[in-house]
């Protein structure tokens, strides 16, 4: 059930409302088509939610069938798949600057509403932004560049710019448009409106009405309307309050004011948009859905619900369903109807008009409504089509409400991958014909319980709450025993009482344990098993070894060897972070050219040369202990003895060319004496960094051992005043600091 992570080539691009959309990162999702279906076979893709998927799945051969209820996804679709080219963006955009307001233009219009004074030297410039406090009804600074003298970043306005700013136009009509475009007079979701327009300042809302205003004037072909539109979306969208300061790429999920926002200039956003909206050099083909598979790979796009797709595909037809399931996001949604109604009109809204009255998306909302697309997915599809569902911006109540939807639906978890530094968990689903639907608390408890006790006796370590978490959902989605009958007797109450029920778990006495953070939550700090010994090699220990043996045999890597060997050897939910990675990497290599796309094998770090250095410690110890008046005794471990007739063990040196200790853990005896492990100075690190992430073993190590460097052992043998005392009292003075590095992995 556990299957390899199946990474992207490249980061997720930066896309139009690209802060709403699922973050996938390009090639992923070819990369699983190519392995699971044949050349040509048609793909659903049943959300819609991220445009690149279909345009990535068309682009690598495979025909895609998508449904977007949202027009606001449908149009991302339709433009992005057409390949707007700059020179066309720059033109729908001049169409607008050179479009008549009043005596002026709208060009010069629009800018003259960002015109501030640089504090530094006088001169009149464009602001970029206006950065304002939450409930205040003026700006208290702006972002400027000043081309006189190149004063940067935020100033104070002074009194004369903020009456300036605040000499608008009346906004009463723009704001009743604004209104109307979406909800007449007696449409009882009015108030709603009303509300979610309050996430728009003054100025932007003027702006974006007087645009939208002035589009019938505009003579244009229905091209250049399209990727005006699309620009005037990406103003629409960077008008808004939720733009956190200075954090602006937070991803919203609720129309929350943040305490600090900045209002961004929209003429400089609609430039930026240009290169935004520019994803392909040349269009694919794109039809509205007509009912057959297309010859050739080509996006067929339904614009409506899926359980109203009409007409209905040939279930052979499809070789597998490919979609990122989404996470509830009442901002997006409550915009999306905003922005539509203000584009395309009332009528347009329809579909989604809904949205408005839901002010709040819970984790029971959402199961049951994904439960809804699952049930409908299987009407379409053949019994042995495989379901690909990439759960982005991933966290524990999303994935059990992902998972209990699905299990509810029928389908059955019958792979899992995850890699946390993604934020993406990749679930394959299969329909199940036949399932026992009695599902007790109890037996959910006890197979959890299992579930739990196996992925943490294989990891080896502790595990924080959200990865035992996902081993005890992911154990029960796999035997479809997820869905409890009595749960589900309350739809809206479902989700919540499972995580209940599993949460008892971590309190449940003898069974698991925290072994750090505080215990506000459960969610913070580490857990083990009660009672029980790291007796399994743990896996950063495996870890650390699979990354010896790839850069001993190839002498350097890179990243797609890397990935290809630790995603493959460590799948599921067993796949290490990129900072584990890249600690276990940064102890055996160094990297090669200005990227980290290469490293290769230290030469301190050969096998010969460490070798050599196990030799030269053996006799350093032999030197050192027969001055110091002690028997020397073997080599690993090598030890000293006290003379006399009882010869007891004083101290026994484990010497290590790895940060692999737990061998040594479980070997170590009190007639060894004072227990030291030896290592390279260049493990230190490691070492350190495997303490600080394992209590359990720190406890251990700390009872048990006294770390020291080769380095130390020199220094003391070249010593020539050293004594006993002196030995015991240096041997402690430089245990193994974990020092943090700045550079970045994978």
């Amino acid at each position: 059930m556990n299957l390899p992570y199946i990474p992207g080539q490249e980061p997720p691009p930066d896309l139009p409302l690209g802060r709403f959309l699922p973050p996938i990162p390009p090639g992923m999702v070819s990369t699983w088509c190519r392995a699971n279906l044949s050349p040509g076979d048609m793909v659903l893709e049943p959300f819609g939610f991220n445009p690149l998927i279909p345009i990535e799945l068309v682009a690598a051969g495979f025909p895609v069938l998508v449904t977007a209820n949202n027009p606001i996804y449908a149009f991302l679709i339709r433009t992005l798949a057409s390949a707007p080219s700059e020179d066309e963006l720059v033109a729908a955009l001049q169409d607008l600057a050179t479009t008549s307001k009043g005596e002026d233009r709208m060009e010069p219009y629009i800018r003259s509403l960002y015109q501030v004074q640089c504090a530094d030297c006088g001169t009149m410039i464009e602001a970029d932004a206006f950065l304002w406090k939450k409930e205040e009804d003026q700006p208290y600074a702006a972002i400027v560049e000043c081309p006189a003298c190149g004063a940067k970043g935020e100033q104070v306005l002074d009194e004369n710019t903020l009456a300036s700013l605040t000499d608008l136009p009346s906004a009463r009509l723009h704001q009743a448009r604004a209104l109307n475009r979406i909800a007449g007079q007696d449409d009882p979701l009015r108030a709603q409106v009303q509300n979610a327009l309050g996430t728009y300042p003054t100025r932007p809302l003027i702006i974006l009405q007087t645009i939208i205003n002035r589009l019938d004037s505009i003579e244009q072909s229905p091209r250049r309307r399209e990727l005006l539109t699309a620009l005037i979306l990406s103003a629409a969208d960077q008008g808004n309050t939720l733009w956190a300061y200075p954090t602006p790429r937070e991803r919203p999920r609720q129309l929350v004011i943040p305490s600090v926002f900045q209002e961004n200039n929209l003429w400089r956003a609609m430039e930026r948009a240009v290169t935004t909206w520019q994803v392909l050099q040349e269009p694919l083909p794109l039809f509205e859905w007509r009912g057959t598979k297309p010859s050739e790979p080509a996006i067929m796009l339904y614009q409506g619900r899926l359980k109203e797709l009409t007409p209905w595909p040939d279930p052979s037809d499809i070789g597998a369903v490919v979609t990122a399931i989404p996470r509830p996001n009442q901002a997006f949604w409550t915009l999306s109807a905003l922005w539509t109604g203000w584009i395309w009109g009332q009528e347009a809204v329809s579909p989604i008009r809904q949205v408005l009255s839901r002010q709040r998306y819970d984790w029971n909302w959402h199961a049951n409504a994904l439960e809804s697309t699952f049930s409908n997915i299987q009407r379409l599809i053949h019994p042995e089509c495989k379901v690909w569902g990439l759960v982005a911006e991933n966290e524990l109540m999303l994935l059990l409400a992902v998972l209990l939807a699905a299990d509810i639906a029928g389908y059955r978890l019958t792979g899992f991958a995850q890699f946390k530094d993604d934020e993406i968990a990749q679930c394959q689903f299969e329909v199940q014909t036949e399932i026992a639907r009695t599902v007790e608390p109890a037996e959910v408890l006890h197979l959890a319980r299992e579930s739990i006790r196996e992925y943490l006796l294989k990891k080896g370590e502790p595990a924080p709450f959200q990865s035992i978490h996902t081993a005890a959902i992911t154990g029960l989605a796999a035997k479809n025993m997820l869905a409890v009958d009595t749960f589900l007797e309350n739809e809206n109450q479902m989700t919540s009482e499972i995580e209940k029920l599993l949460e008892t778990l971590f309190n449940e006495r003898g069974f698991l344990t925290r072994v750090a953070g505080g215990t506000a939550s459960l969610e913070t700090g580490d857990w083990w098993l009660a009672g029980q010994k790291e007796e399994q090699t743990p896996l950063i220990d495996r870890l650390e070894k699979v990354i010896i043996q790839l850069v001993i045999r190839e002498k350097s890597t890179n990243i797609e060897q890397l990935r290809s060997a630790i995603f493959s050897t460590f799948p599921g939910i067993y796949t290490p972070t990129r900072e584990e990675v890249f600690n276990c990497l940064l102890s055996y290599t160094n990297p090669q050219g200005n990227g980290l796309l290469s490293w290769a094998l230290k030469e301190s770090d050969t096998i010969e040369a460490r070798k050599s250095d196990v030799r030269q410690m053996q006799a350093c110890l032999a030197t050192i202990g027969k001055r110091l008046g002690y028997q020397v005794k073997g080599e690993s471990p090598l030890v000293w003895y006290e003379g006399g007739e009882n010869r007891q063990a004083a101290f026994t040196f484990h010497i290590l060319a790895s940060a692999i200790v737990q061998k040594h853990l479980q070997e170590s005896h009190p007639s060894e004496g004072v227990k030291i492990l030896l290592i390279p100075g260049s493990r230190a690190n490691l070492l350190a960094y495997k303490t600080q992430r394992d209590p359990v073993l720190k406890a251990a190590l700390d009872r048990e051992f006294i770390v020291v460097k080769f380095r130390l052992i020199r220094d003391l043998e070249a010593n020539p005043l050293l004594t006993r005392e002196l030995f015991l009292e240096q041997i402690r003075v430089d245990p193994p600091k974990y020092q943090t590095s700045q550079l970045a992995l994978f």
